[in-house]
C-alpha cells in the first residue's frame, strides 16, 4: 500500500490529524482524522488507517450530507494536487480510481477499471 507521509497529509488538510489510537502508535497502523474546510464552507472528515487498507471520505454542506465513501481495499492515496488554489487527491484500489477535489469546491470522478 502507497499513501503520503504524515507531514505531507498533515500539509494538504491544513491541520494535524487526530489519532484514534496514542501518538505512540506510528502513523501507517493508526487511524488519523482530517478536518478541512473549503472556500465554498464544504467541511470534509477523512479517516485513514493505512495498514488496513481503509479510507473514510464523508463532505457536509451546512447540515447536507454531500458524500459519505468507505473504502476497505485501497491499495493507494496519493496527492495530485496541494497547492492555494487547488487540493486533488486519487485513491487506487484493483477495480476502481476515485478523483476527489476539495478545493475550490467538491468535486468526485470514479474510473472504474479491469486493470488498474
Amino acid at each position: 500500500m502507497k499513501y503520503p507521509d504524515e507531514v505531507d497529509l498533515m500539509s494538504f488538510f491544513e491541520c494535524e490529524p487526530m489519532s484514534l489510537d496514542s501518538d505512540v502508535i506510528p502513523f501507517f497502523y493508526n487511524e488519523s482524522t482530517y478536518q478541512y474546510v473549503n472556500e465554498k464552507n464544504q467541511s470534509f472528515t477523512v479517516k485513514i488507517c493505512p495498514s488496513c487498507g481503509e479510507v473514510k471520505f464523508f463532505v457536509k454542506s451546512d447540515s447536507l450530507e454531500l458524500s459519505n465513501i468507505q473504502l476497505n481495499s485501497v491499495s493507494s492515496l496519493s496527492i495530485l494536487s496541494d497547492r492555494k488554489e487547488e487540493k486533488r487527491l486519487m485513491i487506487t484500489s484493483e477495480n476502481y480510481i476515485i478523483k476527489i477535489t476539495l478545493k475550490p469546491e467538491l468535486r468526485l470522478e470514479l474510473i472504474e477499471e479491469k486493470d488498474v
